[in-house]
């Protein structure tokens, strides 16, 4: 639950899962060549290990296969990701409303491993505008603003559902950004520099993942984002 503000009054939190890759390398999971299905199941492997029963002690433990599943048996909970959720996503196929949350969680498990780097941001709505405010004070155009990452769709079949929203911003303007973030800062308040600060470094290092992409085979980075309300 969200914490309430100074005059009790609820305020909801949510995070900005700010992720350096290129929208193409995540738009290619959903008609995944051999390689990208691959490279996604290990990383889905990796991430999501088979959970199981323990044995039991005593001597329930001797009689668990009468009364239990055996031990070492995997278990199956509703969000545990199961192989139609791999194969739905690589396929591009449309996800149920039930499973998308699951979905997201190993789309997820990729972005976190295949991004250049990742930031994050918790802000309450309060800190939110307040932050927004202190930029359009400092003259930061308003394309810049954290709201604004995530106005543009990252063209995936994979929809959204109430309370996560994502987006991404083009390579170029995130190196904009990260200049004019950086240029605000002297103009903002404390506690608004203490969550712009970081972050105008994070954009910072744009340039150099740019510089090492083609060596690696990568497009340039681009900015996704993937907001959590809380």
């Amino acid at each position: 639950m969200s914490p309430p503000d100074a005059a009790g009054y609820l305020v909801h939190m949510g995070e900005l899962r700010l992720h350096a890759i290129g929208v193409d390398e995540v738009r290619d999971v959903f008609c995944a060549s051999d390689a990208v299905a691959a490279e996604f199941r290990r990383v889905v492997a990796e991430a999501f290990p088979p959970e199981t029963t323990p044995r039991p002690p005593g001597m329930l433990g001797k009689l668990g296969p009468l009364f239990r599943k055996p031990a070492g048996a995997v278990l199956v909970r509703p969000d545990t990701p199961l192989e139609e959720d791999v194969a739905d996503l690589l396929a591009g196929r449309y996800v149920r409303p039930e499973r998308q949350p699951v979905a997201w969680r190993l789309l997820e498990a990729y972005l976190v491993e295949k991004s250049w780097s990742r930031h994050r941001i918790e802000l309450d709505v309060t800190r939110f505008n307040d932050l927004e405010f202190d930029l359009a004070r400092a003259g930061v155009d308003p394309r810049f603003g954290l709201g604004r990452l995530v106005n543009h769709e990252l063209g995936i079949p994979l929809q959204t559902y109430r309370g996560l929203s994502t987006g991404y911003t083009p390579h170029r303007v995130a190196l904009e950004a990260a200049s004019v973030w950086r240029n605000a800062l002297p103009h903002l308040s404390a506690q608004n520099r203490a969550i712009a600060e970081p972050y105008a470094a994070w954009l910072a290092q744009f340039h150099h993942y740019a510089q090492a992409a083609p060596a690696r085979g990568r497009p340039v980075p681009d900015l996704i984002v993937i907001y959590r309300a809380g």
